[in-house]
């Protein structure tokens, strides 16, 4: 297992197994992403015994966890299937340029195990069990909904210790289909912050 990874490419890497596993049959949407992201980062904790997937963190989103890196990325796809890539910026010339891809098997591994597990859920379903009970999420929300926090950021810490249990779930959900999209949290909203400010630049 080597350093974390940029999210946006370990972001890619999941979308390119996704349309290996299921290609049209399981579109992935930005929300879908970052749920599924998060599980993959959480199971990677687990089986490295805390070393994260992704630089960065995770925050405690109104829908859920939320990267604000791969939040920029493809947040313009909207509720609608995520069809290209996260890419980089040449800091000289400004360009845009491929994302380095992680060459990491257990990494590959995981995210194969979560697209199996999860892949096919509706995005609402991937909601819900980001926000059960006890979990990362639902721990950070409820601090910082108290104000015993300051932040939204999930540590590492929380989530591999409220995530042990996090492939045990009762899939039962009627719903078919997401109204859900994942939008800036107040603090965040400034004037053309997505496309001029720095928050969630990685």
């Amino acid at each position: 297992m080597n350093e974390p990874y940029d999210p946006r490419a370990v972001a890619n890497k999941l979308l390119d197994i996704a349309d290996i596993l299921g290609g049209d049959a399981m579109p992935i949407t930005p929300l879908a992403l970052q749920k599924l992201l998060f599980f993959v980062h959480a199971r990677y904790l687990k089986e490295s015994g805390g070393k994260p997937a992704v630089k960065g963190t995770f925050e405690a989103w109104p829908y859920g966890p939320v990267h604000p890196a791969v939040y920029k990325a493809f947040s313009d796809y909207g509720r609608n299937p995520i069809t290209g890539r996260a890419q980089g910026t040449n800091i000289v010339t400004g360009e845009s340029i491929p994302l380095r891809m992680p060459n990491d098997p257990t990494l590959q591994k995981i995210i194969g195990q979560v697209l199996i597990s999860f892949g096919n859920l509706p995005a609402n379903t991937l909601v819900g069990l980001s926000h059960r009970t006890g979990g990362a999420w639902d721990t950070i929300w409820k601090k910082f909904q108290r104000g015993d926090v300051v932040t939204r950021q999930i540590p590492n810490s929380v989530t591999l210790s409220c995530e042990c249990s996090m492939f045990v779930f009762d899939f039962n959900d009627e719903n078919s289909e997401s109204t859900y999209v994942e939008t800036l949290p107040p603090e965040y909203r400034v004037s053309n912050s997505r496309r001029t400010g720095k928050r969630g630049e990685a």
